[in-house]
C-alpha cells in the first residue's frame, strides 16, 4: 500500500513549492558549476604550458592502476592525488565536445535535482557521484594506468537521482517537487524503466566495443557512468531534503 507522501506542516523542508515558480528555471549552482568546469578546461588546454598541463592531468585525473602499482608514472604523482583524484577527475575534460556533452546533460538533469536539493546538498551529491563513478571504474579496471577524466559520473548520478522523482512526473507540473518514488515504484514506472533500460543498453554497448563505431567511443569510461547512476538511483533518498516517505513502499 502506498504511504501518504503529503508534506508535514511542521517540517520546513516539506513546505509546498512557492506559487508560480518557473518549472524549468536553471539554478545558479548548476550554471556556476558549468562555468567553473569550462574555466578549468580552458586554463588546462589554453593557459598552462605542456609541463603544467601534464602535471594537472597526472595529479587530477583518476588512475585506477596507481592504487596497487609502483609504476614510474604513479611515483611521479603528488602524495595527495590518490585521495583527491576520485573527485578532481570530474573537473577535467578531453576537449570542448566532451565538456559540451556533459554540460547539456547536466543542464537537463541537474536542474530538477539542484532545485530539489538546494546548492549545498547538490554539490555534496555531485561529489559522491564522482567518487561512485571512480569506484566502479577501479573495480572493473584495477590495473589500468590510463587517465580517467570527465564529469560523466556526476551527470549519471544526476540522471539516477532524477529517475526517483522527476522522470515519472514529466508533464504533471513542477517536477522538482514531485513525490519521491521508492525504488520498486520507480522500476514499475514505464517512463523511468524505459530510460534505465536505454541507459544500461547504451553503456553495455560501449563496454562491449560497439563504441568503436563512434570513433572516440572506445575511450568512454562507461564504468564511471554506471557507478554514478547506481549511486544516484539507489541513494538519492538519503540526500532528499523534503524528508518524506518514498511513495510505493
Amino acid at each position: 500500500m502506498s504511504l501518504d507522501s503529503r508534506p508535514s506542516p511542521s517540517d520546513p523542508f516539506d513546505s509546498p513549492p512557492p506559487p508560480r515558480q518557473p518549472a524549468f528555471i536553471v539554478p545558479g549552482i548548476v550554471l556556476g558549476l558549468l562555468a567553473f568546469l569550462a574555466l578549468v578546461h580552458w586554463v588546462r588546454v589554453d593557459v598552462l604550458d605542456d609541463v603544467q598541463g601534464g602535471w594537472a592531468l597526472l595529479n587530477l585525473s583518476f588512475l585506477a592502476g596507481c592504487y596497487g602499482s609502483s609504476d614510474e608514472i604513479c611515483l611521479l604523482r603528488e602524495p595527495l592525488a590518490a585521495w583527491t583524484s576520485p573527485i578532481t577527475h570530474a573537473f577535467l575534460h578531453g576537449d570542448w565536445v566532451h565538456y559540451g556533452t556533459n554540460a547539456v546533460w547536466m543542464l537537463a538533469f541537474g536542474t530538477p535535482v539542484a532545485r530539489r536539493l538546494g546548492a549545498g546538498r547538490f554539490l555534496v551529491f555531485c561529489a559522491f557521484g564522482a567518487v561512485a563513478g571512480a569506484a566502479l571504474f577501479y573495480v572493473m579496471n584495477p590495473d589500468l594506468i590510463q587517465p580517467m577524466i570527465g564529469a560523466s559520473g556526476v551527470v549519471s548520478a544526476l540522471m539516477g537521482g532524477a529517475a526517483r522523482f522527476a522522470l515519472g512526473a514529466m508533464g504533471r507540473g513542477d517536477v522538482a517537487y514531485a513525490p519521491l518514488l521508492s525504488i520498486p515504484r520507480s522500476l514499475s514506472d514505464r517512463t523511468v524503466l524505459f530510460f534505465i533500460i536505454v541507459f544500461f543498453v547504451t553503456n553495455i554497448a560501449l563496454g562491449s566495443g560497439a563504441g568503436l563505431l563512434l570513433g572516440e567511443g572506445a575511450a568512454v569510461a562507461w564504468e564511471a557512468h554506471v557507478g554514478g547512476f547506481l549511486f544516484g538511483f539507489l541513494c538519492f533518498s538519503a540526500f532528499d531534503p523534503r524528508r518524506q516517505h518514498p511513495v510505493g513502499l
